[in-house]
């Protein structure tokens, strides 16, 4: 099959689209499909990042791509005059079995990628749960009738879903976010500014106020307070640093320290940590939380709708009410005095990766509801195949 899968997210921007785009392209082009990325231009700048390895498919630009802040976070959109005639002659030129947008409400590249789809087969996959917004609400019809240009929709967990549900009833399928566990294990070379007695906390995310630095810097200084033999790593970046390092100079003195954005080497910092810690108020489902399972490390994460469906609290880690320091803390406690504890929820959730998250397994959903819907083949795992009578349930606004 001929595949473009389009995206607001891709190197050398990070993030969990940006992986999960990059990482089923890879899937698929071993899948033996040919693959482009369609994204947007973007002037590098430091801290941004490509593949330690070259990328075996083609990735396509179009448009400038901008920052907005949007949903508790920093996001892209793409700008450009000519953004619907450029991709109309790119679409009619490559001829395309399967677009595929990820985001496909999200402003502008995806949208108008859907909208100039002459493929065979327009699928949209959500990676977002976000909470109601007033846009959604005013253009609901708008947007519904963009949702009846897909012939289907994924989304990456019911966390999605039930954001979506709020404004349109239709059918998703979910197919959730993968890792790959030969990159991310227990044995990959670890971190060298993470080795010595200390145990070590790991943070890994973007600086957006909803992945919950804060709460984590907080949480730390009152972990501090009991156990001293302990160090916070902090990867990511973003345009609030000078906040955030402010903060941990305050509760943290020297033994918070800051990596920076990380790409090929992150393995290295889980398997140097000996819990991973992600206070995230908002998220659709943590792709970070599949890296940590991978490399076998226990987790302490918000207790919300997105995290629940990766792990399962008291198995690969502790789950605790978002937003409260003290949870936090009493949570990372236990598990670094307990190394027991530690060592049989990281085997947990090293398993959990290996059994349903890997790539392999994930990609192969995918291409098997491309070819359901190109060549009428059996889609999706048993578990996953609609009844047999069952019609697709058309989509309907909420109201």
């Amino acid at each position: 099959m001929k595949i473009a899968l389009v995206s607001e997210y891709y190197y050398p921007l990070l993030g969990g689209i940006t992986e999960h785009v990059h990482n089923l392209a890879l899937s698929l082009h071993r899948r033996g499909h040919e693959v482009t990325v369609v994204t947007h231009k973007i002037r590098p700048r430091p801290g941004h990042h490509y593949p330690d390895e070259p990328i075996p498919f083609r990735v396509v630009r179009f448009g400038r791509g901008l920052p907005i802040f949007s949903n508790g976070s920093f996001a892209r959109i793409t700008v450009s005059p000519t953004l619907a005639s450029d991709l109309r002659r790119f679409f009619a030129r490559e001829r395309f079995d399967v677009i595929h947008a990820h985001s496909p409400l999200t402003p502008t590249l995806p949208v108008v990628a859907v909208r100039n789809s002459d493929a065979p087969v327009t699928v949209g996959t959500f990676h977002t749960y976000f909470d109601p917004r007033l846009s959604l609400s005013v253009l609901r019809r708008q947007a519904a009738r963009h949702l009846e240009m897909l012939d289907a929709r994924i989304a990456v967990s019911e966390a999605c879903i039930e954001a979506l549900e709020r404004y349109f009833h239709c059918d998703y399928e979910v197919i959730p976010n993968g890792v790959d566990p030969g990159c991310f294990h227990p044995e990959a070379a670890p971190a060298p500014v993470m080795q010595g007695e200390d145990l070590n906390i790991l943070f890994v995310g973007r600086f957006d106020p909803r992945n919950g630095l804060r709460t984590m810097l907080e949480a730390f200084r009152l972990v501090k307070e009991e156990f001293p033999a302990c160090r916070l790593t902090v990867v990511g970046d973003g345009p609030l640093r000078p906040y955030y390092r402010a903060l941990a100079a305050r509760y943290g003195g020297g033994d918070v320290y800051f990596a920076g954005l990380v790409n090929g080497g992150r393995p290295g910092y889980y398997a140097a940590a000996d819990v991973f810690c992600i206070p995230c108020s908002k998220a659709s489902f943590g792709v970070v939380l599949l890296e940590a399972m991978a490399a076998g490390i226990p987790i302490v994460a918000s207790d919300i709708n997105g995290y629940r469906t990766v792990m399962e609290d008291g198995r690969e880690g502790l789950m605790v009410p978002p937003g409260s320091p003290p949870a936090f803390a009493r949570a990372l406690l236990r598990l670094l005095r307990d190394a027991d504890l530690r060592r049989r929820m990281g085997a947990a959730g090293r398993q959990k990766a290996l059994s349903t998250y890997s790539w392999d397994s994930v990609s192969a959903r995918v291409e098997a509801l491309y070819r359901r819907l190109l060549y009428g083949e059996p889609g999706s795992p048993p578990e996953e195949q609609p009844v047999a009578d069952e019609e697709p349930r058309p989509l309907t606004l909420v109201t």
